[in-house]
């Protein structure tokens, strides 16, 4: 009889565990996002600004370009910074995001072999 409490009580706090571990998961999935956006520039020292542009951001963990494809990912925990701030924080050194401009003067101070084709 004792092992079968003993084993009722087990069952139990096995489950409980595991579902307060689901629990804990969905809870930092909803916290940390991982996205991928096009971000306009030519070459390395565009790679260096535009990931630079996130170092310091609050709330980023990970920033990758790739100047072959253009793609930035980004992983942020969202409850700290959002995707427009992202966006917004890389418009802000030069570099163009398919919803983001950046401004003219920003733009042309940038060094010759960065100053890409800017979409319309």
């Amino acid at each position: 009889m004792i092992k079968y409490i003993f084993s009722i009580i087990l069952c139990a706090g096995l489950f409980t565990t595991t579902y307060g571990q689901e629990i804990a998961n969905a809870q930092i999935e909803d916290k940390v996002k991982t996205e991928t956006f096009t971000v306009y520039g030519n070459c390395g020292m565009c790679k260096k600004t535009i990931e630079k542009s996130l170092k310091n951001a609050i709330g980023v963990s990970e920033a990758s370009w790739d100047k072959e494809s253009g793609e930035m990912k980004v992983t942020f925990e969202a409850k700290s910074i959002s995707l427009d701030e992202i966006k917004q924080m890389i418009a802000d050194v030069g570099y163009d995001s398919e919803t983001h401009r950046a401004k003219e003067e920003v733009y042309n101070m940038l060094p010759a072999c960065c100053q890409y084709q800017r979409p319309e």
